[in-house]
């Protein structure tokens, strides 16, 4: 996501006067106060731009605050008979939704961000009724907001999966190995499903990584159990798949399938013991941790 980069073509594009046209679409309240939406909307594009660099979890709320607070500034004064303050509030409005959704998907929080951006195409949409036919910045923002979405219907969906962590805990703590076998499973095809949402193959080929780490420890899980067969087909599932996904996946998600596949090939070969780690080792339930090869 990119807030910014449709911005500068906002004003351009908008009609003679579009206020009327705007509140079809966006619901405003509260009195507008002019003096605050240039200032709350340029400490948002700060607070955004501060987040690439810090993703702590108090500066991510911080910066969504700060988003939060130029939005409500800019719906106060988009519906303004003047021109000039309706362009400038319809800009600031744009820019604080967008950032907002992307610092939403920035913390993992992915219904947040999905409800943000199926407001932004609202935005969108009301810019729409106000711009020159057949411009095509409206549509190429429009695309990567419906993009965006996609990404967080994924995301959503990524984290059901991981929600099965806490049960995971407690099969290995009661050395259930077989049933550990059938949840990991399950696990991995959750996300594959969940692969199927991405809205680009770089995407799904990283949903796609998760689900191989599963279908690793699945493996793990039914050697431990004895049930040497079960894992053999485990690993060579998890070796085909992740020889599959690095054709299109970006650089550093083809290192960590390059990682699950040695640690799949060692696994059915030998090299590597099953407690070497223990099943399962992927995540708790609040994050995942890429697998790493064992060190002997």
């Amino acid at each position: 996501m990119s807030p910014f980069r449709f911005i500068v073509a906002l004003v351009l594009v908008l009609g003679p006067l579009g206020a009327a046209a705007a509140a079809d679409v966006i619901s405003a309240s509260g009195p507008c106060r002019t003096d605050f939406v240039i200032p709350y909307s340029e400490q948002c594009m700060f607070a955004y731009q501060s987040v690439h660099k810090d993703r702590s979890p108090q500066n991510l709320q911080n910066a969504f605050t700060t988003c939060d607070r130029s939005q409500s500034a800019s719906l106060a004064c988009v519906k303004s008979p003047t021109r000039q303050i309706h362009v400038v509030a319809l800009n600031a409005l744009y820019t604080a939704v967008s950032a907002q959704s992307e610092i939403a998907m920035f913390a993992g929080q992915y219904a947040v961000a999905e409800a943000l951006l199926r407001e932004k195409l609202g935005v969108i949409q009301a810019i729409g009724q106000e711009a020159r036919p057949g411009d095509r910045g409206l549509d190429e923002a429009r695309a990567s907001t419906e993009s965006d979405i996609a990404d967080s219907l994924a995301g959503q969906c990524t984290w059901k999966a991981l929600a099965s962590a806490g049960r995971q805990q407690q099969l290995i703590r009661a050395h259930d190995y077989g049933d550990l076998t059938l949840l990991l499973q399950k696990k991995s095809a959750d996300y594959e499903t969940c692969s199927r949402l991405a809205a680009t193959p770089p995407h799904k080929a990283y949903v796609e990584y998760l689900g191989y780490v599963a279908l690793e420890e699945s493996g793990r899980a039914a050697q431990a159990a004895g049930r040497r067969d079960a894992a053999d087909h485990l690993y060579r599932a998890c070796i085909d798949g992740t020889t599959r996904s690095t054709s299109y996946a970006t650089h550093a998600v083809k290192n960590l399938l390059a990682t699950v596949n040695t640690l799949c090939r060692g696994r059915m070969s030998g090299k590597y013991r099953v407690d070497q780690p223990e099943p399962i080792d992927a995540d708790d339930g609040r994050h995942f941790r890429p697998l790493t090869l064992p060190k002997s």
